[in-house]
């Protein structure tokens, strides 16, 4: 039987590289633990047991969907990780999405907050760590063999790696509110997803990224001739996380490169509809024929004429 996607997301979420690498934060003095949790058994057998019996997994984010018409990829992640630290082994959840507020008549809108806390938690050997969780996904645009922050936008040039990485610093600078202000937390982002490099060019090096963070390509819409000769799926953000699988989940759009091309075409000049942004790069993931199906062999980004990426 095929694990459902909550499973496969969270065994993504939990065993994939880093994004980010150990150095880029130090600056603040903000230790990272070794979020990589693939060698830890205890980690995998529970994931297998959980994969055998998933109806926990899929009440609790069944249970957020429901409060909320659409999971944002971000919340659904971190309501995947909530699960683990209640559930898994290894951590102890000690509160998650803690909100910070003014004291009251401190500021003349005391009910505005501060931020958010992600994740307070103890590890196994009982360290308290307080995380926040990044899933991210940028397009590379840099010229040079050195790329910097700046140098990755995100899908629909919101963000940046540069301002990513100063919000997580900020995030990470918050204490926690009573009774958990006393505590010495140790501070980590725990940073997941994947950069794309140019369609063609040569990857350059990033000393924020993990040097074994999860990379795929990108190129503009006039250049999807140049792919493989494969069959391709457009996917929606919800099938961003871990590897897409036709046989359960949901492709936007199926078929070859230019099959491809002529869906896009449409798809940029529809309403945006939930779940994308109309007017923003979409992902697309090559398939390859495996042992009867179809699996996924790579992730492009494709930009739309016109964008601040179709260069």
């Amino acid at each position: 039987m095929n694990a459902p996607r909550e499973w496969r997301d969270l065994q993504w979420l939990l065993c994939s590289p880093p994004l980010l690498s150990n150095t880029e934060l130090l600056a603040q003095d903000i230790r990272r633990p070794e979020t990589d949790l693939t060698p830890n058994r205890e980690v995998q057998a529970w994931l297998a047991d959980l994969r055998a019996a998933p109806q926990p997994l899929l009440d609790f984010i069944a249970q957020h969907r429901s409060a909320v018409k659409h999971l944002r990829l971000g919340r659904y992640a971190e309501r995947l990780l909530e699960f683990y630290l209640r559930c898994g082994p290894a951590h102890r959840l000690a509160a998650a999405n803690m909100a910070l507020r003014h004291a009251p008549g401190a500021a003349a809108n005391d009910h505005t907050t501060l931020g958010e806390i992600d994740f307070l938690l103890h590890d196994a050997q009982g360290v308290p760590w307080h995380w926040e969780l990044a899933v991210k996904y940028f397009l590379c645009h840099a010229s040079d063999p050195v790329a910097q922050p700046e140098d990755f936008i995100g899908p629909d040039a919101a963000e940046t790696l540069r301002s990513k990485l100063s919000k997580l610093e900020r995030q990470l600078s918050h204490t926690p509110s009573a009774p958990w202000d006393a505590t010495p937390w140790q501070r980590a982002a725990f940073s997941r997803g994947w950069m794309f490099y140019r369609w063609g060019a040569d990857v350059p090096y990033c000393k924020a990224l993990h040097p074994q963070h999860l990379r795929g390509w990108w190129l503009p819409l006039h250049e999807l001739a140049a792919l493989p000769h494969t069959r391709y799926a457009l996917v929606g953000r919800a099938a961003w996380m871990s590897a897409f699988d036709p046989a359960q989940d949901t492709a936007l759009a199926l078929g070859d490169a230019a099959q491809l091309r002529e869906h896009l075409e449409r798809f940029w000049a529809a309403p945006a509809a939930p779940g994308r942004t109309a007017a923003g790069a979409q992902m697309v993931v090559g398939l390859n024929e495996a042992g009867g199906g179809l699996l996924e062999a790579a992730r492009y980004f494709v930009t739309p004429p016109g964008s601040v990426q179709d260069a």
